[in-house]
């Protein structure tokens, strides 16, 4: 329909592009919407969703919750826009980390998102510290790209490890931008790690976090479908499709229990 690929329409290189261009701040999300409405209306009759559930930096542009509740009035089921598009998934992480002082981390592609009890952060991504690196795209033969990623996750770390004060970081989760394996090797993003297979442990190893605890690694459309079901918990969807939209539309299909208790 569009003749080019989904994130260039739906993700933040549109959105720079166009005010580059000069686009007024009030209308960037209005430029979004005929692509999201056409992805929308193909996922929801492949996946049979009974709702829809929307975050990322960029459901939280000017006019974007009014707008896209008419864009998406023809729809066939409910579009939710998360209470807090750029932070919801880091708050719903604090509530997977089973520990009294734990930390979150949201790698993505434009920027790190992170919270703690009492504190969150976002640290923005230097492109020409760390460029984009796309499918296809050669990745530099000495690694250094993935050297330069790894201080910039554990920078972010430890700052936000500050804002515990004296206390210990006793629980981490940390969600990537990546499909990860069940031995945590990385699949292909803009950061060029693909198939780093010591990845997480280079991370941890770099920030040098006092305490221990468990650490809970996944990838960050996982993170946002768990903040999604907390989000819409009272509403009793089944089949809800989480999508964040950053530097490009991400997707998971939360399927809930309706079940007392549940």
């Amino acid at each position: 329909m569009f003749e080019r690929e989904l994130w260039e329409l739906l993700g933040a290189p549109r959105v720079e592009a166009d005010r580059r261009a000069g686009v007024p701040e009030a209308q960037l999300a209005e430029q979004l919407f005929p692509a999201l409405t056409s992805a929308l209306e193909q996922l929801v009759h492949r996946h049979a969703v009974d709702a829809v559930w929307l975050s990322g930096g960029l459901a939280g542009l000017e006019g974007f919750e009014v707008g896209v509740a008419k864009a998406t009035s023809k729809l066939g089921c409910p579009v939710y826009v998360s209470e807090s598009p750029r932070f919801a998934p880091v708050h719903a992480g604090l509530g997977l980390v089973e520990a009294r002082t734990p930390l979150v981390l949201d790698v993505g592609q434009t920027s790190i998102k992170c919270a703690s009890p009492g504190a969150q952060h976002v640290f923005e991504r230097d492109l020409n510290q760390l460029p984009r690196l796309f499918i296809g795209m050669p990745r530099p033969t000495d690694g250094h790209h993935i050297v330069v990623a790894v201080r910039f996750i554990a920078n972010a770390l430890r700052t936000c490890a500050r804002d515990l004060g004296d206390l210990t970081v006793e629980g981490l989760c940390l969600a990537l931008p990546c499909p990860l394996d069940e031995a945590l090797v990385p699949g292909g993003c803009t950061y060029g790690w693909e198939g780093h297979a010591s990845l997480v442990a280079d991370i941890l190893e770099e920030a040098a976090l006092p305490g221990g605890g468990t650490v809970l690694v996944l990838n960050d459309a996982e993170l946002a479908a768990e903040a999604a079901r907390m989000e819409l918990r009272k509403h009793k969807h089944r089949r809800i499709l989480c999508l964040t939209l950053g530097f490009g539309p991400g997707g998971a299909l939360l399927i809930t229990s309706t079940s007392p208790g549940k």
